[in-house]
């Protein structure tokens, strides 16, 4: 069987310069054979993606080997079986590593990509019929993944992301779960009013619908109440209750695959502005044992990197948290695919941010503050690179069974149309 994924390249993510990507944190180094490394770098496809490279800590110099700096999206490997270059893309880091070497990827900018679908005088559908599966970044999230859709299995259904952005309606989602389901705590949300001129701001922030990366949110403090942020056409904006912990604590990211927890990075705010400190957990603490912490003065390692304790405290610890991520998961996958009456893609791979915050009985919970889907899920890989090649080879035979079962599902031959 031998797959093919057409990759459109989100240009938000590419880069004029070099420096602009340094100090980003969906951006990396890694060192590749000189050969390969120049056939990178000469790519036209992947410019503004690709760029030379420096060694640093995690990435020792090696004879015969070039560091290129490259976007977390755009990673490429060989097969062993010499079949050329295997880009590896859209977060998921050498998804298409030598025990996937049946799959290929081809990249499209999305400028040609949209130019096949907008031309009268091309056939798009002949043109992307000859693909397995199509990938995309935000570009795609609205008709051309409908159009498309037809003809070809593209991930993620755009039904799903499409609601995804509102996500207000996953808030609501994450409540009743947590409420009906769980017995945890969650801050309020509403959508923000324009029109009650006496509310109050304080211990609220503002975050807007269809955005990432903290690109709009607005924390206490900084909410002008007579110049309140416009809404982007169907995104809304939300005010949330503030929860000082997610300052204070940081946030628990954990990849999933096949509904199972993979790994876990802990991140917390650093000593500088926007500056974020990310660790790979290797234990943690219980909820019971980080009420105790929080009340006596501690340092983000006290809970980052706890000291001490025996092998069966930090497992049931680590029990607990993931146990907590799997119950939720399972509860939204089941309200989402209820609602879309098609299957998820959080059953192939998702990242949840949890953190902790005070129920009403003053002891810590653990809530859900973002799920991260598709092609927009950040790994931290700056960290450390080698964090995602598991998860690359879980992936990699997840999507595989999805391309095999959608295609069959859609009526359309395995082996694509050439």
């Amino acid at each position: 069987m031998s797959y093919r994924v057409l990759v459109v390249l989100d240009p938000q993510f590419s880069h004029a310069l070099v420096r602009d990507s340094y100090g980003c944190i969906d951006w990396v180094t890694h060192d590749y054979p000189a050969l390969l490394a120049a056939e990178l770098l000469d790519s036209p496809t992947l410019r503004g993606f690709v760029f030379p490279g420096e060694s640093g800590n995690l990435i020792a110099h090696r004879p015969g080997f070039v560091p290129v700096r490259l976007h977390e999206k755009v990673w490429v490997s060989k097969t062993a079986v010499g079949s050329g270059l295997i880009p590896v893309t859209h977060k998921l880091l050498f998804w298409l590593r030598i025990l996937h070497k049946g799959m290929t990827v081809e990249f499209m900018k999305f400028e040609k990509f949209r130019d096949i679908l907008i031309s009268p005088n091309l056939d798009f559908k002949k043109t992307f019929q000859q693909y397995h599966s199509i990938c995309g970044g935000l570009d795609l999230m609205v008709d051309p993944r409908q159009m498309l859709e037809s003809i070809v299995p593209v991930w993620p259904p755009s039904r799903e992301i499409l609601r995804a952005s509102i996500k207000f309606n996953v808030i609501v989602n994450l409540d009743q779960i947590a409420t009906r389901m769980v017995n945890s705590p969650r801050p309020r949300t509403t959508l923000l009013s324009r029109n009650n001129v006496s509310q109050s701001f304080e211990g609220w922030i503002l975050k807007r619908e269809g955005s990432d990366c903290n690109r709009h949110v607005l924390l206490p403090g900084k909410v002008d109440p007579l110049n309140l942020p416009p809404d982007c056409g169907h995104f809304r904006w939300l005010k949330q209750s503030y929860v000082p912990t997610l300052r204070k604590l940081g946030e628990w990211r954990i990849i999933l695959v096949d509904c199972l927890p993979l790994w876990v990075v802990h991140t917390a705010p650093g000593n500088r502005e926007e500056e974020l400190v990310f660790l790979h957990r290797d234990a943690g603490l219980s909820l019971a044992e980080m009420t105790l912490r929080v009340r006596e003065p501690y340092i983000f390692d006290d809970i980052m990197d706890p000291v001490g304790g025996t092998l069966s405290e930090r497992r049931q610890a680590d029990q607990e948290l993931e146990s907590f991520a799997t119950t939720v998961l399972s509860q939204l996958i089941e309200v989402e695919e209820d609602l879309l009456g098609v299957p998820s893609s959080l059953r192939l791979m998702v990242r949840l941010d949890i953190g902790v915050m005070h129920g009403p009985d003053g002891r810590l919970g653990y809530f859900i503050n973002e799920v991260e889907r598709g092609v927009g899920i950040g790994l931290f890989s700056a960290g450390n690179p080698r964090w995602t090649l598991r998860l690359a080879d879980e992936f990699g035979c997840s999507f595989s069974k999805w391309m095999t079962k959608t295609c069959l599902a859609m009526g359309r031959p395995i082996e694509p149309v050439t």
